[in-house]
């Protein structure tokens, strides 16, 4: 498996994500690609004193700045540290891309450069939660700042089948976040969404209010 790391994606960046590559590569025994100014990373490990040997490196002239229009991602900067990392996924030369950088850039990579599931509608964030018990996911947590029914059906029903084949959560419970757990609370949002995540192949638990979350 080889994961295509952005170097330049965050802060403390590239010395941290060189630090936490390093570490990845030694825990999960993964192959390890870095994206990005090959000059400029090799001298960070260099005057910071890390082995980057077993890393791979990808060259990449320019970085996306978290200030500038997410679109450059596919127009003006298409030789960025992100925009390549995603173009080596897209063309099977990683099997996941990691970032720290510019979500709208990150989305809009995804999108186009990428691509989506067939017949999913729209990408989502997905958060873990820590709790108690078993994790927990939110989605959507930032991708897109407004949603149709048949697209928060979809999030339930991709965030059910990552918990279940990536967390090991068997049969994981899928709620639907509203201002109150009766099945008449919301907008007509949240009252068609209900309706379609009931005949959703998920295990679909109802209205959960935001308290709820973490339980």
């Amino acid at each position: 498996m080889n994961i295509v790391i952005d170097a330049f994606g965050g802060d403390n960046a590239p010395l941290e994500v060189i630090k936490g590559s390093i570490d990845a590569q030694k825990d999960f025994g993964v192959d390890v690609t870095l994206v990005g100014d090959e000059t400029k990373i090799k001298k960070c490990a260099q005057d910071n004193g890390l082995d980057i040997t077993a890393l791979h490196i990808k060259h990449a002239d320019t970085v996306i700045e978290i200030c500038e229009e997410p679109t450059e991602v596919i127009k003006g900067k298409k030789d960025c540290s992100m925009a390549v990392g995603m173009k080596m996924l897209a063309d099977g030369e990683g099997d996941a891309f990691v970032s720290a950088g510019s979500t709208g850039a990150l989305v809009v990579g995804a999108t186009f450069i990428v691509k989506r599931i067939k017949g999913i509608k729209r990408p989502a964030l997905a958060t873990i939660l820590p709790t108690a018990g078993a994790p927990t996911m939110l989605l959507d947590s930032g991708a897109n700042a407004d949603c149709r029914p048949e697209m928060l059906t979809q999030f339930g029903i991709m965030g059910s089948a990552y918990m279940n084949k990536i967390l090991g959560v068997e049969s994981p419970r899928v709620g639907l976040a509203n201002i109150g757990a009766e099945e008449s609370k919301g907008r007509e949002l949240e009252l068609e969404t209900y309706k379609q995540l009931k005949k959703a192949p998920v295990n679909f638990v109802g209205n959960i209010e935001a308290r709820q979350l973490p339980m």
